[in-house]
């Protein structure tokens, strides 16, 4: 059964084909989300997230073929929503800690995670590009879906893709890799 036959089940009272349809796109939603987020337990959260949403949004959603690119694209913006939050919580709680200690400095560089230096390399791509490249070669998906779950005309995917990978060619021969 493909993905909108089991959202149909679903919305006819086949509570199992909702249980098919989660273990068929939980995996995949994890994977992109914990790349994204850099974080399983806030992926896990996001990914129960847009589940909840296609529960809510199940009866209008009669004119979605590509019920994964939808979750997608739902994950994808909880994640971003989800990202922003916590970005302007950890910018309060230092703005309060430096002041407290009588040092309110402006701005400061938050300390990140050590990774491996392909991983670093590409989270230090513009966000837009970063986010096509992981979709194209993390998903999978083609030029259309990117552009269906990112908003994105396929000419623009294309062009970030492009991008993208060049100045990830570039990030890593400068870091010796290449």
């Amino acid at each position: 059964m493909s993905d909108r036959d089991l959202l149909d089940a679903y919305l006819r009272g086949d509570a199992q084909a909702f249980e098919a349809l989660v273990a068929r796109e939980e995996a995949r939603l994890l994977r992109y989300a914990s790349v994204l987020l850099r974080d399983s337990d806030a992926a896990q959260d996001v990914v129960q997230d847009a589940f909840l949403r296609l529960i809510r949004e199940a009866r209008r959603l009669d004119g979605i073929e590509n019920l994964s690119a939808w979750l997608l694209r739902v994950c994808r913006n909880l994640g971003i929503d989800r990202m922003k939050k916590e970005a302007r919580m950890r910018k309060r709680e230092f703005d309060a800690a430096a002041c407290e200690a009588g040092e309110c400095a402006p701005d400061a560089v938050e300390a990140r995670e050590v990774q491996t230096i392909v991983a670093r390399e590409l989270h230090a791509l513009p966000p837009n590009q970063r986010e096509v490249l992981l979709l194209k070669i993390q998903e999978g998906r083609s030029y259309r879906e990117i552009g269906e779950i990112t908003g994105l005309s396929t000419g623009n995917v294309g062009y970030l893709i492009h991008h993208g990978l060049r100045n990830l060619a570039h990030r890593l021969k400068a870091a010796g890799i290449v």
